[in-house]
């Protein structure tokens, strides 16, 4: 019992090590520790039917940066994004008109769901860090949501609508609390902080929570059009675009807690 004990603690010890986490101070450390505990307990929620209830509105937020994600894609690349739609259910659908696209631009309007919530997840964990911005980040977070959902989002009364537009409300009152007493309270920066981490989180954990769709070769799908346009099987691409959202998690932890900048 004592040896397997010892070599738990010297295996932990040795891993705190390699990953230069001891080189944090106490506080950095359990911020992380809140970060990497908070996605764990999301991955564990979405494994039973009660705790996808509970954290179904975060995930679909995270859906909805999926497809904000293509329909800016498709803009940039010189498309018409017309209308996102966001079911109850968790999915979520974009239409367009990108006739003219070829197989590399269909390609990237197709990963950019995936990359595009992981990135600003990886974005917000970033800006979590940096105090001085932390509450703009959350007043641009919380306008961005209001005039995605106007623009793109377009049935008024319909769930996707509603849902997306009350996001937006409760984080510009959490933003402006820290300067104003919004409905008679005052947020405190660890809060803004916390709230921003913690979106950052579900916007980054959508892409492993439905990791079947990832791997859905159901006509239709993203990973099943990247096949289309790129020819080689499914499950690549569904490893290539995992290992791309896993590392832009990854480099967001790193570039949050382990740079001078953050520290």
């Amino acid at each position: 019992m004592f040896l397997a004990q010892s070599f738990v603690d010297y295996s932990w010890n040795d891993i705190i090590r390699w990953l230069n986490i001891d080189t944090l101070s106490a506080s950095d450390r359990q911020e992380l520790y809140l970060l990497l505990m908070i996605a764990v307990i999301t991955f564990v929620l979405w494994q039973f039917k009660l705790g996808r209830k509970i954290i179904m509105p975060y995930y679909i937020l995270g859906v909805f940066f999926h497809e904000i994600g293509h329909a800016i894609a498709i803009l940039m690349l010189g498309g018409r994004p017309v209308k996102v739609k966001i079911y109850p259910n968790g999915n979520g659908v974009t239409w367009s008109y990108y006739q003219s696209f070829g197989r590399f631009r269909r390609t990237i309007v197709s990963s950019a769901g995936f990359l595009g919530s992981s990135i600003v997840g990886g974005l917000l964990i970033v800006a979590s860090r940096n105090p001085q911005i932390t509450n703009n980040i959350l007043i641009f977070l919380g306008v961005f949501l209001l005039v995605m959902t106007f623009i793109w989002v377009r049935e008024w009364l319909g769930y996707g609508f509603m849902l997306m537009s009350l996001w937006g409300l409760i984080i510009l009152a959490i933003a402006y609390g820290g300067h104003y007493r919004v409905i008679a309270f005052r947020t405190p920066p660890d809060v803004q902080k916390l709230m921003i981490q913690f979106l950052g989180i579900q916007a980054t954990m959508i892409n492993f929570l439905n990791i079947g769709y990832l791997f859905d070769v159901r006509r239709g799908s993203d990973i099943e059009k990247i096949q289309r346009y790129l020819l080689l099987p499914y499950w690549f691409w569904g490893i290539i675009v995992s290992i791309l959202c896993l590392e832009i998690f990854v480099q967001s932890i790193r570039i949050a807690f382990f740079t001078s900048s953050f520290r």
